[in-house]
């Protein structure tokens, strides 16, 4: 028997449950998560646009300001869209249950559980390129002042480095520089781990339809193996019905289940989709404006970092789609 939650989506319940989002817990602690993770993410966007208060409001800055604030931006919006589909996710979770507990052949259960190793990998493998990124953003400059050091160029004095962590724009940069390195450091670290929990278990739950498309070719390669049999009886015709009726049924239940998933995903994936496009191209801007005018390259490593994540979140995403419609065009290929 196959537990979903605890062997295929232990990882995914472990992260969403660090931000409060996962649906089958509901207590004080995680009220006080979600307002937590709120308040950080929030706070972040607002202090970043509070800037256009103090500092006159060119183009420049807005460009600036907005190429950071707006991938802020788009980890509240994540946030919220999953805290509002809680129900809406627990209700597939269990329906995934419902239909892993009905299957009955070793093969079908096989295929089941290589959809959960293959749910575990992704999870891993995203959790660690996130770990990197987080350890390589605040130790980057320190490497730098080790290089100055060990050439004695005299180009990164500590004073330096440490201001390397904020962008140049950001209000009270000089006058609360370790205040500002917690609260961004606290945003990207959450911001992060929203993005990991939100887009592995979406990719998670994809695998599993593709793992129910397989079982439903498998049916129907069973059905045509008994319909090729000379011996044809009654029993037989009875018996490739009955897999052809099964392949359907569990066709029908992996469309329903995947349609019901991402119901409440459609308006908030369309308007990342719109900020995301927005934010790469600001970010592309700007990586282009400090290269032109040769300022400091490490400008350009939060740019570049924002880019990568979010074609890393685009392509994962457009792969897991591809793969989701290869395999649902698979099962008509085999009829």
């Amino acid at each position: 028997m196959i537990c979903i939650v605890t062997q295929h989506f232990n990882l995914n319940r472990i992260c969403l449950m660090l931000i409060g989002l996962w649906p089958y817990e509901c207590s004080k602690l995680v009220r006080f998560q979600t307002f937590f993770c709120f308040t950080i993410l929030i706070s972040s966007v607002v202090y970043q646009l509070a800037v256009f208060i103090s500092e006159d409001c060119t183009i420049n800055l807005i460009l600036k300001v907005f190429s950071i604030a707006l991938l802020f931006f788009m980890y509240v919006i994540e946030y919220n869209s999953f805290r509002i589909n809680r129900q809406i996710i627990k209700w597939s979770l269990d329906q995934l249950q419902h239909i892993c507990d009905e299957l009955k052949d070793e093969k079908e259960i096989d295929i089941m559980k290589k959809c959960g190793d293959d749910t575990r990998r992704y999870t891993i493998l995203l959790i660690l390129l996130d770990v990197i990124n987080l350890i390589v953003i605040p130790l980057l400059p320190f490497l730098l002042y080790a290089y100055d050091v060990l050439l004695r160029i005299n180009k990164y004095h500590i004073s330096n480095v440490i201001h390397m962590l904020i962008p140049k724009h950001f209000l009270g940069r000089d006058n609360y520089i370790y205040l500002i390195i917690l609260h961004s450091g606290s945003s990207i670290a959450i911001g992060g781990l929203i993005l990991i929990a939100t887009m592995t278990m979406c990719v998670a739950y994809i695998k599993h339809a593709c793992g129910m498309f397989k079982i439903a070719s498998y049916r129907i390669e069973k059905a045509i193996a008994i319909n090729m049999l000379k011996n044809s009886s009654l029993e037989n015709e009875f018996m490739m019905y009955r897999e052809i009726i099964h392949a359907v049924d569990i066709h029908r239940k992996a469309m329903k289940s995947t349609i019901l998933f991402f119901s409440g995903f459609q308006r908030s994936r369309f308007i990342l989709l719109i900020i995301g496009v927005l934010t790469l191209s600001l970010n592309f801007y700007e990586i282009s404006e400090i290269i032109s005018y040769g300022r400091d390259i490490y400008d350009c490593l939060f740019h570049f970092l924002i880019i990568i994540d979010i074609f890393a979140y685009v392509f994962l995403f457009n792969y897991a789609g591809q793969e989701f419609t290869d395999h649902n065009e698979h099962i008509f290929t085999t009829v």
